[in-house]
């Protein structure tokens, strides 16, 4: 081996083990949150983040299987088996919350669209539980008020999708346990008609709001719990088959979800993110940094969408506009959630997507930039400082006197993005050394 390559060799070596070292750190850090039950709060820093969201803990349970792998191969057998023991508690926990409320999703297949009680929580799985699995009740917040209004911001379409898509994950880097097979079983029917019916219809967004509309992203994510829900059928028996899941798939709108982003969602190359009920375009400018899931995670290219600049045209709006040449994005034009910070989760799926795309030093500048900042607690945003005039003093009362810190899924993020990195780099580096050994 000549001294260029045994330099090259060890400052990868050095390179690599530091970001190993900050996902161990972030994994350390969600295992110890996970209740025996697999319970896990976004956040105890603020009162709304307390109970267990299906959204946060199904990326923190995809973020975990995904370190456990990594870990395995470095040989770090007791980090391993502590994170997919974790992820697999989130992910038992979460198949219990379906079960929980198997009735309600039963339910909507009943109900018409022009019944207002459509749109009831009662009828829905909600976007929370509490400890025991149903509707949280504590800390000055009861879910049950939601039963029976119509529109609550607790209907969000990706609970079931996002613990699909976790099971899948789960399917493809471990296999799955009898009892995960076991309760799928039991509800696959009615969870692919559930999920059939809804995303034609309006609710809340990802970040609970806008419930009067239609969201590209709700709808990608129920193409993402379809097709994980045919892939674990594949390899599986869950009593229904991949024929019987497409045919559920599209028997709503002729194609299934993709043909009806491209439909409703594509305007002039772009995918935009909302639409309005009966309305056969969308949102003007409705763009939203939430868009990077269906490209990064739901498995919906441009390509499918009824060309490949599609993608690209998208991802380079939401970068012009949301990043505004920042190392993180602001969720959407306009918004003003705690000022309108920018958002370390967003930012960090942009990194984990450019790395995909092979946009390596794009990708890592953002990594290295929300490590270095925040490696020792990473926060829901960074605070962008407001005018003057602003009493922060009170707009974070209600939040301890602080931003909200330590948020479940910002460590999910970064163990996530950082997972890419390490499989990228390691590729790169054993074809160098096929190279030059």
């Amino acid at each position: 081996m000549n001294m260029v390559a045994e330099k090259f060799d060890s400052d990868a070596e050095h390179e690599l083990e530091r970001y190993l070292i900050a996902a161990s750190k972030a994994a350390n850090y969600l295992i110890s949150k996970v209740a025996d039950n697999g319970y896990i709060s976004a956040s105890t820093d603020y009162v709304w983040y307390r109970p267990h969201w299906f959204r946060d803990s199904s990326w923190v349970s995809v973020s975990l299987l995904r370190y456990a792998d990594l870990a395995r191969r470095h040989d770090i057998a007791h980090n391993a088996s502590n994170a997919l023991s974790a992820a697999s508690r989130i992910i038992y926990f979460n198949l219990n919350a379906i079960n929980n409320f198997s009735q309600n999703i039963k339910s909507l297949n009943n109900i018409p669209y022009e019944d207002p009680n459509f749109f009831s929580l009662l009828h829905h799985m909600p976007s929370r539980v509490g400890i025991s699995g149903s509707l949280y009740v504590g800390d000055y917040i009861n879910d049950n008020i939601e039963k029976n209004v119509n529109r609550s911001w607790l209907i969000q379409y990706d609970s079931i999708p996002l613990i699909l898509y976790s099971l899948n994950e789960k399917s493809k880097l471990f296999g799955l346990e009898s009892s995960e097979v076991s309760l799928l079983r039991e509800h696959a029917q009615s969870i692919a008609e559930y999920l059939g019916r809804i995303y034609i219809t309006e609710c809340a967004s990802i970040w609970e709001t806008s419930q009067q509309f239609l969201h590209a992203y709700d709808v990608a994510s129920i193409y993402a719990g379809f097709k994980a829900l045919k892939e674990i059928s594949s390899k599986y028996e869950i009593n229904i088959s991949v024929n019987e899941i497409t045919a559920i798939e599209g028997r709503m709108f002729k194609g299934g979800p993709v043909a009806f982003l491209k439909k409703f969602f594509v305007k002039d190359g772009i995918l935009y993110n909302e639409k309005k009920p009966f309305s056969n375009e969308p949102v003007p400018d409705s763009i939203d940094a939430s868009e990077i899931f269906i490209f990064l995670n739901f498995g919906i290219s441009g390509q499918m969408l009824g060309g490949a600049d599609i993608e690209s045209n998208t991802i380079s709006k939401i970068e012009k506009e949301l990043f505004n040449g920042n190392m993180l994005p602001i969720r959407f034009k306009g918004d003003n959630y705690f000022m309108g910070g920018r958002w370390l989760l967003l930012g960090l799926a942009f990194a984990e997507y450019y790395i995909k795309k092979g946009l390596y030093n794009k990708g890592v500048k953002i990594i290295d930039y929300v490590i270095n900042k925040y490696g020792d607690s990473y926060p829901e945003q960074e605070i962008v400082n407001p005018a003057s005039d602003i009493d922060m003093y009170n707009l974070y009362a209600q939040n301890g006197y602080k931003p909200i810190q330590n948020l479940a899924w910002s460590y999910a993020a970064v163990i996530m993005a950082i997972t890419e990195l390490i499989n990228y780099r390691e590729k790169e580096l054993a074809i160098y050394s096929s190279r030059h050994y």
